[in-house]
């Protein structure tokens, strides 16, 4: 099936507009971060959901920027993206970020380019992802001792039986949004302080655009069948 234009303008023949809007998203991670993103394109008909990972390879990133080890990794790889993919003007680019190992010059560097573009984003956790997958289960991250990447992944692991999996996390997916906003300290400054993250600004993007009735639905609905497909999958890998 042919995927429907994504332009860098609006002018495409009628029979190639849709109706949902585009969440490109290049994360910093290898799989926590894309396996949570990917469950979000099943959130509703009204937005759709595109890991970077998995349509520029590492390959194709490389052939722009050899350097892997910096923020500009993830930049190069969103570059190359919009364009293989183009992008519409309606839709959005997110590129999901760490402060753990990047100077803030570094980090400078990133959100500087993402400026150039009004449709492009750049959202910080510090000092890592894990920081906003806490919010989804606590209110309060001070009460936590937690204070490096380590740290951080180990407790996740800990908040939920059996351990950590984003199908386990997403139903708390708006209650992440508030209480990540209200410990956010500086809602002026793109970098958060320790034990803070800026993810909760893409998850009001996207329940902006499918509002609450269909993100109630794909709670209710979606998550529980995601979860009975995910528990037979565990129980055939112990048999």
């Amino acid at each position: 099936m042919m995927r429907k234009k994504r332009g860098y303008t609006r002018e495409v023949p009628l029979e190639l507009v849709r109706d949902y809007k585009l969440f490109a998203i290049a994360c910093e991670g290898s799989k926590r971060e894309p396996e949570y993103f990917k469950i979000l394109r099943y959130l509703s008909k009204k937005i759709a959901v595109d890991v970077i990972e998995d349509i520029v390879s590492e390959e194709e990133a490389l052939s722009i920027n050899p350097n892997k080890s910096a923020p500009k990794w993830v930049l190069d790889r969103a570059v190359r993206y919009i364009e293989k993919e183009g992008l519409n003007n309606d839709d959005d680019l997110w590129i999901v970020m760490d402060v753990d190992r990047w100077s803030e010059e570094q980090l400078r560097e990133v959100a500087s380019y993402c400026d150039q573009f009004p449709n492009w984003n750049i959202v910080i956790s510090n000092p890592c992802f894990e920081v906003w997958l806490y919010f989804h289960k606590k209110s309060d991250i001070n009460v936590s001792k937690s204070e490096s990447c380590n740290d951080f992944k180990t407790e996740i692991s800990t908040l939920e039986k059996g351990g950590y999996h984003p199908i386990k996390f997403l139903p708390y997916f708006a209650d992440a949004i508030v209480n990540a906003k209200n410990a956010d300290s500086d809602k002026n400054h793109f970098i958060p302080k320790i034990k803070e993250t800026k993810v909760y600004q893409l998850g009001e993007a996207i329940i902006e655009v499918i509002g609450k009735n269909d993100f109630e639905k794909f709670i209710s609905l979606t998550l529980p069948k995601f979860e009975a497909e995910k528990n037979i999958k565990l129980k055939k890998k112990v048999n």
